[in-house]
């Protein structure tokens, strides 16, 4: 069985702030020893996130990397760490925290991870489906050892709350707005700013949502309503390196 671990590389419009867009995918087998460093192909997606940003120069800056980690004649029989390598990425562009996972599948893993952090792309058909996604969740929280409940939790006039998942003092829901009317999901998101509201002493409630920023009057107010009492909302890709970087054991029942 391969370990394989994988750092997600990230343009950030400023050194303080914390929106941002995945670039990259780096990967290291410790069993081959062998390096991928997928990039992404949308770059209006990139475009469109920062419109001053030289996309020529992040092209041919994402060439450089992938040329350094990936093995070939120079350094096929080097020594590897990816933590050594991505600790000298400290402005605009950085990698974010190396996640871990077991498999017999590398491609297959690979692939997946792809579809989880550079989902736009890819096509609606290509992408994961809801159940798929889920699934890669739960093994990579599994093996990245961030133990995680889907108990309901009690609401203040017990009734039965039911997150995504509750890692320590956050619960995490994901909105599936893709493919569905965006006017009939503002219902859903009252009632669920109302349960992070309700949940404010016991949980840190942190929303997902799965689909890019759009003009739609509808989207803007789900937006507004979620971020009232949330302690986060993410966009898909954040979403998931949040998860990540979530080590607390202690899970709130």
């Amino acid at each position: 069985m391969a370990i394989i671990e994988f750092s997600v590389l990230s343009y950030y419009t400023t050194l303080i702030g914390d929106e941002c867009i995945t670039l990259g995918i780096l990967f290291h087998n410790l069993t081959t020893n062998e390096r991928v460093f997928e990039i992404t192909t949308n770059w209006r997606r990139l475009a469109s996130f920062d419109d001053e940003l030289d996309i020529e120069f992040v092209k041919e800056y994402l060439k450089g990397i992938k040329y350094t980690v990936e093995r070939n004649i120079l350094n096929y029989n080097d020594n590897f760490s990816i933590r050594e390598f991505i600790k000298h990425y400290v402005n605009e562009f950085r990698f974010g925290s190396v996640q871990s996972y077991r498999t017999d599948e590398v491609d297959d893993f690979i692939e997946k991870t792809k579809k989880i952090f550079l989902r736009f792309d890819y096509n609606k058909k290509e992408r994961l489906n809801k159940n798929e996604e889920r699934a890669y969740i739960r093994e990579l929280l599994k093996s990245n050892r961030i133990e995680y409940s889907t108990k309901k939790i009690s609401g203040k006039y017990d009734d039965n709350i039911k997150f995504d998942y509750v890692i320590g003092d956050y619960g995490i829901k994901i909105f599936i707005f893709e493919g569905k009317s965006l006017s009939h999901l503002i219902s859903a998101a009252k009632t669920w700013s109302y349960n992070a509201y309700e949940l404010k002493d016991k949980i840190k409630t942190v929303f997902i949502y799965d689909i890019e920023r759009t003009d739609s009057e509808y989207f803007k107010t789900i937006m507004s309503i979620l971020k009232e009492h949330s302690y986060q909302v993410l966009k898909f890709e954040e979403g998931f390196k949040f998860l990540l970087s979530l080590n607390n054991n202690n899970i709130a029942i």
